[in-house]
């Protein structure tokens, strides 16, 4: 469970409601426009998560998106990893952001204000014009039809995805977050420990560990070869994947790194559980992958459990997050589906949300 103490002024942010950390963390964003040669361009609050995501309008029309990174969430080197894969997918015809260097020919910028306590770094790409497909929230919406093809799609872009990660050649410092059985379930998650959120009570906890530790042994048990562990996105929520007017585009690369290629699936199929359609979309997205890439049924079988342990590390993740408001008020609904989800697992029912 957490230890670390933050200072004074880390405490005074985490206090201003979102509107004054989104406008403290608008004056960075202006200030790393400087970097671009893009002083005085039009800022506007995207997104506020893990990072805060601003669109920028530059007085030539062109248009952006500038990300100003959360403190200690990701490293120096690990922003320029993600950067450096995305461009290589690119060139491998994977539509990703394209990133564009500071007038120095750097890929990311550090930024320092006085009215936010920590440094962060920042980096650019150019806008991408779309609708999210969906909200973690939610699920996708519109017709259960078309929201089918798009996981097909979804499902063949990721054997893509994965396929060029195995025969990648790394560069040198590359380095990735590992999603495996620690970083999801151990005893010091990357996310955040659900076991901090005062939300739960105790029958909830109690049903929780319970999965965790079940989550742990089947995880160990189903290994790290090479036929089910590699280099992927790590985040492919309805959100994190547009509807642009050239096809379905993957944003948002923040949690890429090296994990179960089944764990891709269940990053995407969370909020669907919820909206009572995950079993449909499933079928779709393994479809579309396996056109690519193999996928063996004795690996798929084990998608109840890396939904659980995906599950769980989303339960994690606003106990992580004191500072980010939305998050907080995110965590008893998520407690709440969550233990759901545990409870049948545990129980080896389908996994269900609701009545």
């Amino acid at each position: 469970m957490s230890a670390d103490v933050p200072s004074a002024a880390v405490l005074g942010f985490r206090a201003l409601s979102t509107a004054e950390q989104a406008a403290r963390l608008a004056e960075m964003a202006a200030r790393a426009l400087r970097e671009w040669s893009l002083d005085g361009a039009r800022i506007e609050l995207v997104k506020y998560r893990e990072n805060a995501v601003f669109s920028v309008s530059a007085a030539d029309g062109s248009r952006y998106a500038l990300r100003v990174h959360r403190p200690g969430y990701r490293s120096d080197a690990q922003i320029r990893s993600e950067i450096a894969w995305m461009r290589a997918l690119a060139e491998v015809g994977v539509r990703t952001p394209e990133v564009v260097d500071t007038r120095d020919g750097d890929e990311l910028t550090r930024v320092e204000i006085a009215g936010v306590p920590e440094p962060r770094y920042c980096d650019l790409s150019r806008w991408i014009d779309g609708a999210q497909l969906g909200r973690l929230e939610d699920g996708v919406e519109g017709d259960p039809e078309q929201a089918a093809a798009s996981y097909c799609t979804i499902g063949r872009i990721a054997a893509v995805v994965h396929e060029h990660g195995a025969r990648w050649s790394r560069p040198d410092g590359f380095t990735r977050p590992v999603w495996d059985e620690a970083s999801l379930v151990g005893e010091t998650p990357a996310f955040g420990d659900f076991r901090d959120l005062a939300c739960l009570s105790a029958e909830q906890l109690a049903v929780l560990m319970n999965a965790r530790a079940l989550v742990r042994e089947r995880l160990a048990a189903f290994g790290r070869g090479g036929d089910r562990w590699g280099l992927l996105h790590g985040d492919v929520l309805p959100e994190n994947v547009l509807v642009a007017s050239d096809g379905l585009r993957l944003i948002d690369f923040d949690d890429c790194g090296d994990g179960w290629y089944l764990f891709e699936l269940a990053t995407g199929l969370f909020p669907l559980v919820l909206q009572g359609t995950a079993d449909a979309m499933a079928r779709a997205y393994l479809e579309g992958y396996r056109s690519v890439r193999a996928l063996p049924d004795a690996h798929v079988a084990l998608l109840p459990t890396m939904l659980v342990a995906r599950s769980l590390s989303y339960l994690g993740w606003p106990a992580g997050r004191p500072e980010i408001h939305d998050a907080q008020k995110l965590a008893p609904f998520l407690g709440s589906v969550v233990t759901q989800l545990a409870r049948c697992y545990v129980a080896d029912e389908p996994l269900r949300v609701g009545a």
